[in-house]
């Protein structure tokens, strides 16, 4: 890993605080790689009609099936290794540990493409304002503070 990602991805880790992250110390990085050629996808095109494929864009594997079964986090160009992405990727591993059961207010037009992306949206504009009406609508979305708010208190 390069420092480039190892860097981003240990300021994301204190951005979201010791209780979140230790809820993620599970979760693996492949960066810098194709995942394809890794062996964590047998198909390049990501199937949510976006057109975008897993070589080239920053996401969540979940059980990849790699021996130990962990859930991945994939940064496979450098442009990928900032805080924002990072946290959003987080927040789908954090999603996942939580069982998918809890349902945000999507914050912006990506967040309203499915649950899982509202939910990845909410986490990160906990810790990271996009914009205004994207603060708004979290603002407004009690059950989702309650959830990282209990997260943020509970022991590492």
């Amino acid at each position: 890993m390069s420092w480039t990602y190892a860097g981003a991805i240990g300021r994301t880790l204190d951005i979201i605080g010791p209780e979140i992250a230790s809820m993620l110390s599970h979760v693996h990085f492949l960066t810098g790689t194709d995942p394809v050629f890794a062996g964590l996808h047998n198909c390049d095109a990501i199937e949510d009609g976006s057109h975008r494929s897993y070589r080239n864009t920053g996401h969540c594997c979940y059980h990849n099936g790699a021996s130990d079964g962990r859930t991945t986090v994939v940064l496979p160009v450098i442009g990928d290794a900032d805080t924002l992405t990072i946290c959003h990727e987080l927040g789908h591993c954090l999603d996942e540990v939580l069982g998918f059961r809890h349902t945000a207010i999507p914050v912006d037009d990506y967040a309203a493409t499915n649950r899982y992306e509202a939910f990845a949206q909410s986490f990160t504009e906990r810790f990271f304002w996009m914009d205004d009406e994207a603060e708004a609508i979290y603002q407004s979305d009690i059950e989702m503070r309650r959830l990282f708010d209990s997260l943020e208190k509970r022991e590492a």
